[in-house]
């Protein structure tokens, strides 16, 4: 099968963040720049279309391009942008929790374009693993109003007002705009969301940067935001079946749609969205005959209707 466009295969971006430990490159296995040091990196970047934040094509038509290079000169292979996006919509990661993230939302759509000139944020998560059971997540909250929540907020009485989801490996949530979360110590997280690097944080521990000065907080930003009350989202996971490879759809909204496939053999798989940024979680094999391992990040773009996948292996796919 051609790869020239079909599959492009895609070097992974490298981030640090103060809750790191650079224990996610021993997972992942990824090229670290120099001027990152290995053990402050705690996200690898696997899909981004961004102008400025955009990952680099290994192979193919479009060798040496960005991805955002390759939508703008041949824009079939990502298929039409998202109403009001210049760019590709979506974002994908994988990190890993060496602290617990803060206490925070994302702002809603309307409320970025009018204050910040820039998209709001949506996300789901899928927990790639965890350091050990039982484990959790902060998702959502117990107030009922604003004055209840931010009585509790400003007493720092977290205990009562946070909400606290179990997790697993393999388990999913989905969040929209304004979901108060954090992601807690040593959990490994792949994360799709909307393009935009907007955080509004309620608390952070009163956690220091290397400066000594607490990190800063965006409080009214992040009261303009949360949803309240908090309402759970519910689940209704789609399952299909290409030859020896199961897919299970995650999710697939407004902002951006996530499935999973485990592969235990080989399956020819239709390309149900314009295009699909991909992301091998664990496992071995091919895709289109190329060899695949954990870290490997790549696109299937609107090229091909299909694309084979051989192996023992786990995908994660996005479309937004």
């Amino acid at each position: 099968m051609n790869n020239e466009k079909n599959v492009l295969f895609l070097q992974p971006l490298v981030g640090s963040a103060i809750w790191g430990d650079g224990s996610i490159l021993s997972r992942y296995p990824v090229e670290t720049p120099d001027a990152i040091p290995k053990e402050k990196v705690a996200l690898i970047g696997i899909f981004s279309g961004h102008p400025q934040f955009s990952n680099r094509i290994l192979n193919g038509a479009f060798r040496g391009m960005s991805v955002a290079q390759a939508r703008d000169a041949e824009p079939g292979l990502f298929g039409p942008l998202k109403d009001g996006w210049d760019f590709l919509s979506i974002s994908m990661g994988v990190g890993h929790a060496a602290a617990d993230l803060s206490i925070q939302v994302h702002p809603q759509e309307a409320y970025a374009l009018k204050r910040e000139h820039a998209h709001g944020k949506s996300e789901c998560w899928y927990i790639v693993d965890v350091d050990g059971t039982p484990a959790d997540v902060i998702l959502g909250h117990t107030a009922k109003t604003m004055a209840e929540f931010k009585k509790a907020a400003e007493a720092e009485d977290f205990q009562s007002l946070l909400l606290r989801s179990p997790i697993r490996k393999g388990s999913f949530f989905n969040l929209l705009a304004g979901t108060l979360h954090a992601i807690q110590k040593g959990t490994t997280f792949l994360e799709i969301c909307s393009a935009s690097d907007l955080t509004y944080r309620l608390y952070d521990y009163h956690r220091r940067t290397a400066d000594g000065i607490e990190r800063t907080l965006q409080k009214e930003k992040f009261y303009d935001n949360v949803l309240i009350p908090y309402e759970p989202m519910q689940y209704h996971f789609i399952h299909n079946a290409y030859g020896d490879v199961r897919e299970t759809i995650l999710t697939d909204n407004e902002n951006f749609s996530a499935r999973l496939f485990e592969a235990d053999g080989t399956g020819t798989v239709d390309r149900m969205k314009p295009y699909y940024a991909c992301f091998v979680t664990e496992g071995n094999g091919t895709v289109n005959g190329c060899e695949v391992s954990p870290g490997t990040c790549f696109v299937v773009t609107g090229d091909t209707d299909r694309f084979s996948v051989s192996g023992k292996l786990n995908i994660l796919a996005a479309h937004g």
